[in-house]
C-alpha cells in the first residue's frame, strides 16, 4: 500500500486476513496497528497523533464496572462519575461531560458514532482494544472531536471456534456472570457473541466505612457480530449490542442525606451493517447505523410535602435516537502515498418528558430537538525517506442543521430551525531522527455546534414583575479550537517513552446575555463571547524491567487550564492540574496480575450545595487497584480483583463518593 506498512503486498494480503483480535497487545510495540488517526490501518510508529492504546491485557487486568473505569485507570483523561451509572470524560483540558449530544470528546465504536451520551451504558465485554487519540480530530470526524477521540475496537474472531464462561462473586453481595464465544464456522461465515449479567444486591460501603444508601443496581449487556465473506475481496459484517439496567439506585448528593434518592431504568441499543471490499488500489467501505438510548427516572424520596403521598413516582423520561451512514474510499495511489476520503451523515433526535407527583405531565426543561449533520472529508498521507518521514494533511467540511419542535406542555415555546457550515483542517508529521527516536507534531482545528435551543426557538418564563423571554440566536457560530502539539517518542528494546507538549485556544464559547428590556419583559439570547486556554505536558511510558515484570506510567500536567466566562477568568471546572497513572504488571508461570494506582490533583467546581457562583476545591486523592489471576490448566483459571485497595474515601464529583475497598473473586473456563 505504502511505506507505512513497508510493502503493498503486506497490506493487500496480510491485513486482509488479519482479525482485529490478532493485533499486538503491547503498546510498546510500535508495530501495533491503529486506525483512529487516519480512518485507515497504520502502524503506531508512523502515526503523528498522540494515541494511547489500551490493549487486551490492560482490559483483562483492570478492575472495571464500566467504560469510564477502564479509561481513567489506563489513560490520563479527566472524569466525571456518579453512583447510579452516569459518567463521562474530557480530554486535554475540556470539561468532562456525561450528557447531551454536543460534546467536546468524541466516542466511537469501530470508527462509527457510539450513539451514547452516557459512558456507563457502553458495552465493554466485547472490546479487543481501545484507542485514545489526544488532540482535535474534526478534520476527520467532524463535530465533538475537539479534545480528542476514544475509539472502541471490538473483537472479531475469525479463527477456530472458542470462548469462555466466567462466574464471580464479590463485595456488596455482587453476583456476576460473563461469557463469550466466537470464531469461523466455515470459510464464508464467522461470528462473536458476548454477554454479562451484573447484580450488586447490597448498597456499597464508602471509604470512610459508612454504607451509602440506595446504591444497589442490576444490569446486563449482550453483543452479537455476524461476518460474511461474500467473495475473496468483499465482506459484510452485522453488529448489534444491547444494554439494560433496572432499578439502578441513585443516592443523590451526600449533603441531602436520604432526601433526594431516585431509581432509574436505563436502556441502550446500537446496530450497524458494514460492507468492505477492494477494487484495485481502492479499499471501499459502506456502513449504515442506528441506535437508541433512553432512561426513566423515578423519584424515591423528597423533602416536598406534596410529593409524599405519591412516592415513588416517575418524574422524568429521556429518549435519544440516532441513525446515519458512512461511505469511504481508502486509495493507495502509490507506494509512498495514500488518500482517505468519504462522506458521513448522522441524525440525532432528543425527546424529554417531565411529570408531576400525581402522574400528570408538566413542561420539560428543554424542547424536543434534532441535529442533522453531513460531512465530507479527505486526508492525504505521504511516506518519504524510505519510511523515515510521515506527513498527513486533511480537510473536512460539515453542514449541520438543528431544529426544535413543538413540545407537549411547553405552551410558551416557539420552535425554529437553523443551519451553518464549518471547515476544519489538520496537518501532522512524524520524523525518525535516529534509530528509536522520533519527533512528531500536529496542528488542527476542532469544533462543537451550538445546541438546538441556543440556535432556535423562544421561551417565556413567567415571573413576578417582568417576565424573562429567552430566544435562540440563529447567527451563532460553532465553538472552535486550535491546537498544536510537539513531542518526542523513544522506542528501543524493552523501553518505550513519549513526551508531548500541547497548546489549545478555544474561541466563540457560547454564553447567555441580556439583549433588551421593556415595561413587561427582560429579553435574553446567546452570543459567542467566551474563550478558554489549555497548555500542558503529557507523558506515556512502559519498561520491561525483567522477563516477568513490566512497569508503565502515563499522565498529564497542565501549565494552564483557564476559561473566560462573562469577563471573569477561572480554572476550568472538573479538570485537575495533575493526573498520574502507574502500574506494575507481572507474568510468572501460572501467575499474572497488575498493581495499579491513579493520582488526581486538586480541581475546582461550583458550589452546588450553596451559592453556585462560589468555587469549591477538591482535595487530591490516590486510588490503587489489584488484579491477580492463577491459571490452573489451559482451560481453567481463578482471579481476584480488588478496587480501591487502600479504602480511600474519594469522589470524581463532589458530594457523590464512589465505593470503598471492594473485591470480586471469579472462576473462568476457556474453551
Amino acid at each position: 500500500m505504502n511505506r507505512f506498512l513497508r510493502k503493498r503486498s503486506f497490506w493487500a494480503v496480510t491485513l486482509a486476513a488479519l482479525p482485529i483480535g490478532a493485533l499486538a497487545d503491547d503498546v510498546t510495540n510500535l508495530e501495533t496497528v491503529v486506525v483512529t488517526g487516519r480512518r485507515a490501518e497504520a502502524r503506531l510508529e508512523d502515526t503523528p497523533q498522540r494515541i494511547e492504546v489500551i490493549g487486551k491485557t490492560d482490559i483483562e487486568r483492570t478492575p472495571a464496572r464500566e467504560l469510564s473505569d477502564l479509561l481513567k485507570k489506563n489513560s490520563s483523561v479527566d472524569i466525571i462519575q456518579y453512583p447510579g451509572n452516569s459518567s463521562g470524560i474530557g480530554i486535554r483540558g475540556f470539561r468532562p461531560e456525561f450528557s447531551g449530544i454536543n460534546k467536546r470528546s468524541l466516542l466511537l465504536v469501530d470508527g462509527r458514532p457510539a450513539m451514547a451520551t452516557n459512558l456507563s451504558l457502553v458495552n465493554i465485554d466485547r472490546l479487543e482494544r481501545v484507542e485514545v487519540l489526544k488532540g482535535p480530530a474534526s478534520a476527520l470526524y467532524g463535530s465533538s472531536a475537539m479534545g480528542g477521540v476514544v475509539n472502541l475496537i471490538t473483537r472479531e474472531s475469525r479463527g477456530a471456534l472458542g470462548g469462555f464462561a466466567q462466574l464471580g462473586y464479590g463485595s456488596f453481595d455482587t453476583r456476576e456472570l460473563r461469557g463469550g464465544v466466537g470464531g469461523a464456522l466455515s470459510k464464508w461465515f464467522d461470528f462473536d457473541y458476548s454477554g454479562s449479567y451484573f447484580d450488586q444486591n447490597d448498597d456499597f460501603r464508602m471509604g470512610n466505612g459508612v454504607d451509602r444508601p440506595n446504591t444497589a443496581y442490576t444490569q446486563q449487556n449482550h453483543a452479537l457480530r455476524l461476518g460474511f465473506n461474500l467473495t475473496e475481496d468483499w465482506r459484510l459484517v452485522l453488529n448489534s449490542d444491547l444494554y439494560r439496567g433496572r432499578n439502578i439506585a441513585t443516592p443523590g448528593d451526600l449533603a441531602n442525606g436520604t432526601n433526594a434518592q431516585s431509581n432509574k431504568d436505563m436502556d441502550r441499543n446500537s446496530h450497524d451493517l458494514k460492507l468492505t471490499g477492494r477494487l484495485g488500489a481502492h479499499r471501499l467501505t459502506a456502513r449504515a447505523f442506528a441506535g437508541e438510548q433512553s432512561y426513566q427516572l423515578y423519584k424515591k424520596s423528597s423533602t416536598t410535602l406534596a410529593d409524599q403521598p405519591y412516592l415513588p413516582f416517575r418524574s422524568f423520561d429521556e429518549e435519544l435516537r440516532f441513525h446515519g451512514w458512512q461511505l469511504q474510499d481508502q486509495w493507495a495511489w502509490s507506494d509512498w502515498g495514500m488518500t482517505v476520503f468519504g462522506v458521513d451523515q448522522e441524525n440525532a433526535r432528543q425527546k424529554t418528558r417531565s411529570y408531576n407527583a400525581n402522574g400528570t405531565g408538566k413542561a420539560p426543561s428543554s424542547a424536543n430537538n434534532e441535529r442533522r449533520s453531513l460531512g465530507l472529508y479527505a486526508q492525504n498521507s505521504l511516506f518519504l525517506n524510505d519510511g523515515a518521514t510521515s506527513i498527513d494533511f486533511g480537510l473536512r467540511h460539515d453542514r449541520i442543521t438543528t431544529e426544535t419542535f413543538s413540545t407537549p406542555l411547553m405552551t410558551t415555546f416557539t420552535p425554529g430551525e437553523a443551519a451553518f457550515t464549518t471547515t476544519n483542517p489538520s496537518i501532522g508529521f512524524k520524523q525518525r531522527l535516529i534509530d528509536g527516536l522520533r519527533l512528531h507534531a500536529t496542528a488542527g482545528k476542532g469544533f462543537v455546534p451550538p445546541s438546538a435551543t441556543e440556535l432556535t426557538g423562544s421561551a417565556v418564563t413567567v415571573k413576578a414583575g417582568k417576565d424573562d423571554v429567552l430566544s435562540g440566536n440563529p447567527g451563532l457560530r460553532p465553538e472552535s479550537s486550535m491546537t498544536w502539539d510537539l513531542g518526542l517518542e523513544w522506542s528501543a528494546g524493552k523501553l518505550f517513552a513519549d513526551l508531548t507538549v500541547f497548546r489549545t485556544r478555544v474561541k466563540d464559547k457560547i454564553t447567555r446575555v441580556q439583549v433588551g428590556e421593556d415595561v413587561d419583559n427582560r429579553y435574553f439570547s446567546y452570543t459567542n463571547a467566551d474563550s478558554a486556554r489549555m497548555e500542558g505536558l503529557e507523558w506515556d511510558g512502559r519498561w520491561q524491567a525483567a522477563e516477568f515484570l513490566t512497569l508503565s506510567v502515563s499522565g498529564t500536567h497542565y501549565f494552564k487550564r483557564v476559561e473566560d466566562i462573562a469577563g471573569a477568568t477561572s480554572n476550568i471546572r472538573n479538570v485537575a492540574r495533575n493526573v498520574w497513572r502507574v502500574a506494575a504488571d507481572v507474568q510468572h508461570g501460572a501467575w499474572s496480575g497488575r498493581l495499579g494506582a491513579r493520582y488526581v490533583g486538586r480541581m475546582n467546581d461550583n458550589d452546588w450545595n450553596g451559592n453556585s457562583a462560589n468555587i469549591v476545591t477538591y482535595e487530591p486523592f490516590t486510588v490503587a487497584d489489584l488484579a491477580v489471576r492463577y491459571r490452573i490448566d489451559r482451560h481453567q483459571s481463578v482471579s481476584l480483583q480488588v478496587e480501591n485497595l487502600f479504602d480511600r474515601f474519594y469522589w470524581e464529583k463532589a458530594g457523590y463518593p464512589l465505593p470503598g475497598r471492594n473485591g470480586r473473586l471469579a472462576y473462568r473456563y476457556d474453551f
